[in-house]
């Protein structure tokens, strides 16, 4: 079965990179893939693993009718049976592409939605796809209620799993760079040390680290804050907003600003807790999914795809949207006892799993011609 995947946005971290791992496992899985994407870092990765990647540039006016000629004629070479369309307007592209073949000849169109669709005709690109994925249920249950789809279309949940290699609970950081971090950072004995990864704006809820510090500071409950976000991409006045509510509030010195860090997984896993604050319910959260999947305890506010991994991962996690209360309690509860975390990922949170998922539909959609 022949594979043609279009990507707009591939490119190395996140959702982004959906596209790499699906050819990649896909091919070993016996399929012969073939990716179209801007030039990135990840084109080495697909060669290692013979898939065929073609260079493209981004779908605006002005290179729209170049790109569709392009994917018309790698229809044709590579006599696709199925196309993997990662955004919007690479379903709209797909499906002018095929306009115009034979229907025994035209491949099926699986269209992916990683986030909440933007681009203005998404919901008529919706039910020109054969088949449409979803990551999270959460963001299947958005896409019926806001397009107008057929009533008996279905959407298909397969959440983007992570590679057991490099995530799993028995990771830990090398010799050196525990050493290098504790010379760096100095904690008193028995501090509850706590990760907030993730892009600092409004929508991550940093406001609610004052009050959850300020409860447990009242208790006696020692506990130091890393957050790793780009200070350097952050909006300059939200960020000076921040820092003046954590000096106000008295905690400005169990406050860490790590900034941008190629080594995240490191320190989740020498943090003791992960906190998930965001105030709007997310259709994906790679950060949070990875941490739960070394096996580091997560506590986060109980909507979008964060309650529905920590209802598979640990239900004990989740808490209220917007009760900081409820957060500190829980990490009052965690200081006194570490909880209990499975050792092994709960399907379908394995990229095995994705994978063998998204070959599945591939196989249905051609034997259901």
């Amino acid at each position: 079965m022949n594979v043609l995947h279009i990507s707009p946005r591939l490119r190395p971290g996140g959702v982004n990179q959906l596209a790499a791992d699906l050819a990649c496992g896909l091919q070993q899985a016996g399929f012969r893939n073939t990716v179209i994407s801007p030039p990135n870092e990840l084109v080495g990765k697909l060669t290692a693993a013979s898939v065929q990647h073609h260079s493209s540039r981004n779908i605006a006016v002005f290179t729209y009718l170049k790109e569709l000629q392009r994917v018309r004629r790698l229809i044709n070479s590579t006599k696709a049976n199925i196309i993997l369309a990662y955004t919007t307007p690479a379903s709209s592209l797909a499906w002018r592409a095929c306009a115009n073949l034979p229907e025994e000849q035209r491949p099926r169109i699986i269209g992916i939605h990683t986030t909440y669709p933007r681009h203005p005709g998404w919901a008529a690109s919706l039910n020109r796809c054969d088949a449409i994925v979803a990551i999270s249920r959460h963001l299947r249950n958005e896409l019926t209620h806001r397009a107008r789809l057929d009533s008996e279309r279905n959407i298909w949940v397969i959440p983007y799993g992570v590679n057991e290699e490099l995530c799993n609970p028995d990771y830990k950081p090398s010799d050196a760079w525990i050493e290098q971090w504790l010379r760096t950072h100095k904690e008193l004995e028995n501090t509850l040390s706590v990760c907030i990864p993730g892009a600092i704006t409004p929508l991550h809820g940093l406001e609610d680290v004052a009050p959850i510090l300020a409860g447990l500071n009242r208790i006696g409950i020692p506990i130091h804050v890393y957050i790793a976000g780009d200070t350097a991409r952050a909006d300059r006045h939200y960020l000076s907003t921040l820092k003046k509510l954590y000096k106000k509030s008295g905690i400005e010195k169990q406050i860490t600003w790590l900034g941008l860090r190629p080594d995240l997984r490191d320190i989740i896993c020498i943090c003791d807790v992960v906190l998930s604050l965001a105030r709007v319910p997310a259709s994906h959260d790679r950060t949070v999914l990875e941490a739960l999947a070394l096996g580091r305890p997560v506590a986060g506010y109980d909507h979008g795809v964060v309650g529905e991994m920590l209802d598979a991962f640990l239900p004990e996690g989740r808490v209220a949207p917007g009760d900081t209360s409820g957060i500190a309690d829980r990490l009052e509860q965690w200081h006194a006892y570490r909880p209990h975390m499975s050792e092994e990922l709960p399907y379908p949170y394995r990229l095995g799993d994705t994978i063998r998922s998204f070959a599945e539909l591939c196989t249905s959609l051609c034997h259901g011609r």
